[in-house]
């Protein structure tokens, strides 16, 4: 059985991600699939997590834990803290809190032409050993998970047209537009 682990709160314990399992850190989908106009795909596929030793942020913050957004829980965005580029979140500080105690635990990336992806900072969290399958292995809808990508198209990796995915809206943060509404455009919610 493959080794998975879950994240928690180092102050308070409280549950933050799903089971995940680690692997290397991917370089991300190929730029020709990020766009300014759509929800960009995740670095990471569901389920996985991976440590990224470079630099990350303005503090500069080394290891951070990488995962997909829809992976994380009992987590909630601070919006005084969100710092917005071309259309939403950079993730260049720490905007992502603990449910249960309020510290901020995570850097969440949602913007133009970079993917989705949500960076646990490794000083605020600690991982937990688990028995068992990964996420996804006794998710309902996982026969039709490929619904989110197609065939490989080959003709697209040189071409302007991003990949047609299907939107997820339970899995982004996102602005449409307006000052001083971050609080009822942010989604963070977990997917239903």
């Amino acid at each position: 059985m493959p080794r998975v682990e879950i994240f928690r709160c180092a102050t308070c314990g409280n549950t933050l991600s799903v089971p995940v399992r680690p692997v290397e850190l991917a370089e991300g989908p190929h730029w020709s699939l990020l766009d300014c106009h759509h929800v960009n795909p995740p670095r990471l596929e569901t389920g996985t997590y991976a440590i990224d030793h470079a630099p990350h942020g303005h503090g500069q913050v080394t290891g951070t834990f990488v995962l997909s957004p829809g992976d994380a829980r009992g987590t909630r965005i601070v919006h005084d803290r969100v710092l917005v580029g071309c259309w939403s979140l950079v993730g260049w500080e720490p905007c992502v809190a603990c449910d249960g105690c309020g510290t901020l635990v995570a850097f969440r990336t949602d913007d133009c032409r970079v993917p989705q992806e949500t960076r646990f900072h490794p000083a605020a969290v600690v991982r937990e050993r688990r028995e068992g399958a990964p996420a996804g292995r006794d998710d309902p809808f996982a026969p039709i998970a490929d619904w989110d990508r197609g065939a490989l198209d080959t003709w697209r990796l040189g071409s302007w047209a991003p990949e047609p995915i299907r939107p997820r809206p339970e899995l982004v943060a996102t602005r449409w537009g307006g000052r001083g509404m971050k609080a009822e455009l942010y989604r963070d919610d977990p997917p239903a």
